[in-house]
């Protein structure tokens, strides 16, 4: 038969006697913090970052060296290059008009290539082709 519980360890019991009573609270707390941490699996985690930290910053070292990711950079820089070099009041012009005509395009006439030449006649719609083909064109060009 077994005999009956006579003492029952309270959490203050297990916390060593060297720490002072205000500070045993915070210590039961950083205890938790450390336990859920390892029961989540995030200290085995940073655990294996740093006994592997070298071949972490190699690996890190070749992707940032790649001819891929040096191009990607470049595109972005360049993009963000062309947009510092617009102007924003003539930005929010055209994105208003290309919304209108987009919302005022409607359903497209039937009427073959002489009516795109007469709508080329007009000057609110050679103009931006004419924008558009000198993009064009400047793209084209080598530098």
């Amino acid at each position: 038969m077994s005999k009956p519980i006579e003492y029952v360890e309270t959490e203050e019991d297990k916390l060593p006697a060297m720490i002072p009573d205000e500070y045993k609270e915070s210590f039961n707390n950083l205890l938790k913090t450390i336990k859920s941490l390892n029961d989540s699996g995030f200290l085995t985690l940073v655990n294996a970052m740093s006994v592997n930290y070298k071949y972490i910053i190699d690996t890190f070292s070749e992707q940032f060296n790649s001819d891929t990711t040096k191009k990607s950079l470049t595109n972005v820089m360049s993009i963000f290059d062309l947009l510092s070099k617009l102007d924003p009041d003539m930005m929010v012009s055209l994105m208003n008009r290309l919304g209108d005509s987009i919302n005022n395009a409607g359903k497209p006439e039937s009427g073959g290539l002489m009516s795109i030449v007469r709508m080329m006649n007009s000057s609110d719609v050679a103009g931006p082709i004419s924008v558009l083909l000198k993009i064009l064109a400047g793209m084209s060009e080598k530098k």
